[in-house]
């Protein structure tokens, strides 16, 4: 009854992503991947929330207060963090619990950070082992990243979006039952079942800082070390899940440049946004999302003359696309045509 009742609820672009991927799926059954799919698209569809930016604003400011090096890190492809972690779906994506916008925790940068430089970098110092037969950690690792015993010398923070775009995906594993750790090997008839799921692309604040009591002479050198093991880190080996895929790969902006760059405004309106996510598609997928896009602006509460000016946009877009000729049948085109009266 309830499920039944979910599926003439509608989404609106500014709906909180986590609660909708946790409670609004309209069928749980296992082999229903319709389900699945439409909820994972949906979620997609999603921004963050108006308040989210007052929300990061002051997150800055308080890192600033405690004096913490503030990077920007862009990403270089799609990203997924927590893929494993508990969720309606067999998949999952690591969302803030207030504001819904996907987030990287400080303990994956830290964790990415320790791993990279166990396994990449030269030295004694840089070692560890975690087998609990041979733990053993060498002296840089204990400084930065600390022990059961003692603190490290960095505090890592969480990284938050400055701006994002979530994207459905999908996985095909053709080997399920091999993979499930069943006594079954993989086979060339095994069939590809598509597993959906979320991603996301866009620039994050990342934050370095040095722990209570530890003074700027004794943490600098560290602090350095830290932000270029991370820049590495995220460039070659990527951060988050399949990253052997080719997700997670992230640039780090110089301090620098960043400060002479112009903070981006983040659009503060409905139809402002909907235009931002517009521009975010990619010539070859504008034909299959942009109908979406159409209709979710035909349907948004927002002044007439806004909603002009943006469908306008639109269709000089896919008109130079070549988009338009022929489809004077379709209801996207139709609701486009009125939106520009």
């Amino acid at each position: 009854m309830r499920r039944n009742d979910l599926k003439s609820l509608n989404k609106q672009p500014t709906t909180h992503a986590g609660l909708w991927l946790d409670k609004y799926i309209t069928s749980t059954a296992k082999e229903d991947s319709e389900a699945k799919r439409t909820l994972v698209a949906q979620v997609a569809g999603t921004v963050a929330p108006k308040d989210y930016e007052g929300y990061r604003n002051r997150y800055r400011q308080a890192l600033e207060h405690l004096e913490a090096e503030i990077r920007e890190v862009e990403t270089l492809g799609r990203l997924v963090v927590g893929l494993g972690g508990e969720s309606v779906l067999e998949t999952h994506l690591t969302l803030h619990r207030t504001y819904g916008v996907p987030y990287i925790p400080g303990s994956a940068i830290k964790g990415l950070l320790s791993r990279f430089a166990a396994t990449r970098l030269e030295g004694a110092a840089w070692a560890r082992d975690l087998d609990p037969k041979n733990f053993h950690r060498g002296e840089a690792q204990k400084a930065l990243f600390g022990t059961t015993e003692e603190a490290g010398l960095l505090v890592f923070f969480d990284a938050v979006p400055i701006v994002y775009q979530l994207h459905p995906d999908v996985m095909t594993p053709h080997h399920s039952d091999y993979y499930s750790g069943e006594n079954v090997p993989p086979a060339d008839w095994d069939s590809p079942i598509p597993v959906p799921f979320l991603s996301v692309t866009g620039k994050f604040l990342f934050a370095l800082g040095l722990a209570s009591g530890v003074s700027k002479e004794e943490g600098k050198p560290w602090l350095e070390a830290a932000w270029k093991i991370l820049e590495l880190a995220l460039r070659e080996e990527g951060i988050g899940a399949k990253t052997t895929s080719g997700y997670g790969r992230m640039r780090l902006e110089e301090p620098k440049a960043q400060a002479q760059a112009a903070a981006p405004s983040a659009p503060t309106s409905p139809v402002d946004l909907l235009l931002q996510r517009f521009g975010q598609i990619k010539d070859k997928d504008l034909a299959p999302q942009a109908p979406a896009l159409i209709v979710e602006l035909y349907n948004l509460e927002a002044s007439v003359e806004e909603k002009q000016s943006a469908a306008k946009q639109i269709w000089k877009r896919l008109e130079s696309a070549k988009l338009l000729k022929g489809k004077e049948e379709k209801n996207w085109y139709q609701k486009l045509m009125e939106l520009m009266g």
